[in-house]
């Protein structure tokens, strides 16, 4: 088997366990809006900000998402907005 071909469906399989997760679909979707601080997401979802913070951090430690200083504020935002278009393609091909 070919080593690198294995760690990309690895990290594959890892990206689509992080996606598994409703809240952070949910989380994505209201990033794709606009960005967001981690107090908003958190009282937009009715979470706990260190869960809503949990789920940002799997988010962007697969570079899903970034985030800026804005002051004192930490602002996230949507860096691959593609990964939701996944689940409307999808959508279509079952419907179709």
């Amino acid at each position: 088997m070919d080593a690198k071909r294995d760690d990309y469906w690895r990290e594959q399989a890892e990206l689509f366990k992080v996606l598994a997760n409703p809240t952070r679909l949910i989380i994505l979707d209201r990033l794709r809006q606009g960005p967001r601080c981690v107090c908003a997401l958190a009282a937009e979802l009715g979470l706990e900000k260190s869960v809503a913070s949990k789920h940002l951090s799997k988010l962007r430690n697969l570079g899903l998402i970034g985030q800026r200083k804005n002051g004192t504020l930490v602002e996230y935002r949507l860096l691959a907005p593609c990964v939701l278009d996944m689940a409307v393609c999808v959508t279509q091909k079952r419907d179709a």
